[in-house]
């Protein structure tokens, strides 16, 4: 999933054609006005310095860096071996960072906190096995081969991991749309924010299956910029996924009943110190 497949590809072709650096162009240009948006509203707007606030300006500035990195290597602007090293950390930052992003709202909707432990772990683990394990074929032609099979298993691992979070939160939050006791006296608005959250679920693995088709299919060159454009959507998404499921869980209602029933739910949630009070 590392992109020194990506630039190795796309230095063995001395210019890219047209449609593909107008369409890289048009990635980079949605990453970046999607995390210097979130880093303005991360920085003016975040109550608390959480966990989710740091995964996010993580996420975002992981984007930034390799989106820049990738592009200056692809056409042999920055030819050094600190390339490949920068690339290589950026990547890591910020798809360890998104799985944090995922892990840290979990618990808005997730009671079972030994669940929520095991989901940490299996970041953690997959974070050491399939992130810090990146071979540099740009610089061994020998391992040209090898890393390609790696790539594929690296972005199966991580898309794995990414759905089963996801799959998850939609398990959970299905299990409240089933509930017309938690809903509380607003239900129409709760039920739309709640099925909304589940629907941008979706969204996310149908774009994790775009990236892995594109990595499948051998479309090199593009990859690296259309993965960063997916991560930067996934980022803004889950960020306003937080809000619309607090929103859902805490103030949708007015009414005595349903307020005080939504106000239970908040409570029975375990207790950690990982939201981020944001107003959008």
């Amino acid at each position: 999933m590392t992109s020194t497949s990506d630039v190795s590809h796309a230095a063995a072709t001395d210019v890219a054609d047209l449609a593909s650096s107008m369409s890289a162009a048009a990635f980079l240009g949605i990453a970046w006005f999607i995390c210097i948006d979130l880093n303005i509203r991360l920085l003016v707007k975040a109550a608390r310095r959480s966990l989710y606030f740091w995964s996010c300006l993580l996420c975002s500035w992981g984007i930034i860096v390799h989106s820049i990195a990738i592009l200056l290597a692809n056409f042999n602007k920055w030819t050094a071996y600190s390339s490949i090293v920068i690339i290589e950390l950026a990547w890591f930052a910020y798809v360890v960072a998104q799985s944090l992003v995922l892990y840290s709202r979990l618990n808005l909707v997730l009671k079972n906190v030994q669940i929520g432990r095991y989901i940490l772990y299996m970041i953690i683990i997959d974070s050491v096995i399939f992130g810090l394990t990146t071979r540099h074929p740009h610089f061994n032609a020998q391992l040209h081969n090898t890393n390609l099979i790696w790539d594929k298993v690296q972005i199966t691992a991580f898309f794995v991991q990414e759905t089963l979070i996801g799959i998850l939160y939609i398990y959970e939050t299905a299990k409240y749309l089933k509930n017309m006791e938690l809903l509380g006296n607003c239900r129409h608005t709760t039920r739309t924010n709640l099925r909304n959250l589940i629907a941008v679920n979706v969204l996310i693995i149908v774009l994790d299956c775009s990236v892995m088709g594109l990595c499948f299919r051998g479309y090199f060159f593009l990859q690296g910029f259309y993965k960063v454009a997916v991560y930067a959507v996934k980022l803004r998404t889950e960020f306003t996924i937080l809000n619309q499921l607090r929103k859902a869980l805490t103030g949708a209602s007015t009414g005595g009943s349903g307020l005080a029933a939504q106000r239970d739910i908040a409570m029975s949630l375990p207790k950690r110190n990982n939201i981020v009070e944001i107003v959008e």
